[in-house]
């Protein structure tokens, strides 16, 4: 009787895994349209800034393997953000699909688009919400993004930048 009782709660135990990873991944990807939502949204860059500073923190302490299957209008949402006005909004965005690895192969399009624009904007945006030790720009998040995302759509451009 007792092997009987582990045979049918193995099913079981499966259905419910399987059921949490898929909330697990809804959720996530509900969280990440919605601080993406909020980026677009905000009423002016230094709060767009914050929010996609968040937005980076976010996917990068879920790891790489909880972000692994990021839906794909989640994905074209982030990279949409590679066209905000201000650099580091870019920044953070690049960096966010970075952290997405391999899953976020479908930005690499948006990913070169921002990076052959190659504005340079440089310098601290009062109110920014990070303090970096030197000056930044979107080009070097956009060229660790493509690295982490597929090394063979690195261009050369990016060698300075590594």
């Amino acid at each position: 009787m007792n092997s009987g009782l582990r045979r049918a709660s193995l099913p079981a135990i499966a259905l419910t895994l399987f059921c949490a990873s898929g909330t697990a991944a809804q959720s996530i990807d509900s969280e990440i349209s919605e601080r993406v939502a909020r980026i677009q949204s905000a009423p002016d860059a230094s709060v767009r800034i914050e929010h996609a500073a968040h937005l980076a923190e976010y996917i990068a302490s879920r790891g790489p393997l909880g972000v692994s299957n990021v839906d794909a209008p989640v994905v074209d949402d982030m990279a949409g953000l590679l066209d905000d006005d201000v650099d580091l909004v870019r920044f953070y965005a690049a960096a966010s699909l970075g952290f997405l690895g391999p899953s976020a192969r479908r930005a690499i399009p948006a990913l070169e688009e921002a990076l052959a624009r190659r504005e340079q904007e440089r310098g601290i945006v009062v109110g920014q919400p990070r303090a970096f030790t030197a000056a930044v720009s979107s080009v070097q998040a956009i060229c660790l993004a493509l690295s982490k995302i597929d090394l063979s759509r690195v261009p050369d451009t990016c060698q300075s930048y590594q």
